[in-house]
């Protein structure tokens, strides 16, 4: 059987950085969703590993079941796992992240907060953020005290000689005529379905912090918290600087790191998607360490090699999903 040379194995960058953390170098762009989740487990799963991995993770985001199912599998099977976020890493993205014993965040890379989005009813491929309801009910909250007050200053300022408790009640009436139209609008049963889907994001990242320990989680600042209501948009671009506000492990990309992501082009910064009829990218980079079976560890054989090789296939594990077409649902190889 032939060997893969040293030359070869430097020239490949994610090798000189598998070396270097001695890791697996695994990239995922694609939308957190099942089948996917269980296909990336599936070659995890098929590969003779290292002790640690990094995940370079570039997606959309997508389902949050997924999201754990995905993250926890790897902190079962390496005892570091590492993300690179060079690009577009959102939601459930985010919450793989707070998975990881340590980020690495590029220029182009961000993240965003951790609400859940929820399909829309009636509508195609379109969601809406978990946090919509509780913010439409702050509003109204505020909205209705700022009618009320507004209400009493009037008739106290007004020529007309009115006790504080008459003009209260006739603010409370006035306010209450105003604001309940709206009330009449929400409903109880999404209000409380978005509820929660917003505590089973919380639930998942706190299980996953629990063993990644990466959160700042104190008197000062409650990370979790930031992430699930502290931003005002579910776009919220939250970049290496901000990061490093909620992250107790956050470094800049290093240079093994950023000759992968020169590597890997678009792969590493855009996200695929179903949208875009485009198939998940799904491959380990670097190339598979195999131990020699011998039992004197040490040796070597006739060409002079240690008691350990790699082996020219990476064991991709490149298949089809299921319930995807073939063109579809195999992941495309690296680019060049």
């Amino acid at each position: 059987m032939s060997e893969v040379s040293s030359n070869e194995i430097l020239s490949n960058p994610a090798n000189i950085l598998a070396e270097k953390m001695n890791a697996d170098v695994l990239v995922v762009n694609y939308e957190i969703l099942p089948p996917f989740d269980f296909h990336v487990m599936g070659v995890v799963s098929s590969r003779k590993r290292r002790k640690n991995v990094v995940l370079f993770l570039t997606t959309e985001g997508g389902s949050a079941d997924s999201a754990f199912r995905m993250m926890r599998f790897l902190q079962a099977n390496y005892e570091r796992v590492s993300v690179v976020v060079a690009g577009w890493c959102k939601s459930a993205g985010t919450l793989m992240c707070i998975g990881a014993h340590e980020l690495f965040i590029g220029d182009l890379g961000e993240l965003g907060p951790l609400d859940v989005q929820i399909v829309k009813a009636d509508e195609m491929d379109e969601q809406k953020s978990g946090l919509v309801a509780e913010a439409a009910f702050e509003k109204l909250q505020q909205e209705a005290f700022k009618f009320f007050m507004g209400f009493v200053r009037d008739f106290g300022a007004s020529e007309y000689r009115v006790t504080l408790r008459t003009a209260s009640e006739i603010a409370t009436k006035m306010t209450i005529g105003v604001v309940q139209p709206i009330f009449d609008k929400l409903e109880p049963v999404t209000i409380g379905e978005d509820f929660r889907s917003n505590r089973l994001a919380m639930a998942y990242a706190e299980r996953l912090n629990t063993h990644s320990r990466n959160l700042k989680r104190d008197r000062a600042l409650d990370a979790l918290e930031n992430l699930l209501s502290g931003y005002p948009s579910h776009g919220f671009v939250i970049d290496y600087k901000e990061a490093s506000v909620l992250f107790k492990n956050v470094s800049v990309l290093t240079p093994e790191m950023i000759n992968v992501v020169r590597h890997l082009g678009t792969d590493a910064v855009l996200p695929r998607s179903r949208r875009n009829d485009q198939a998940p990218k799904l491959e380990f980079l670097s190339d598979e360490l195999v131990q020699q079976n011998t039992n004197e560890p040490g040796t070597t054989d006739s060409e002079g090699n240690g008691d350990r090789k790699r082996a020219n296939g990476r064991g991709n594990g490149r298949g089809q999903l299921p319930g995807d077409s073939e063109e579809r649902g195999r992941p495309e190889s690296s680019a060049s």
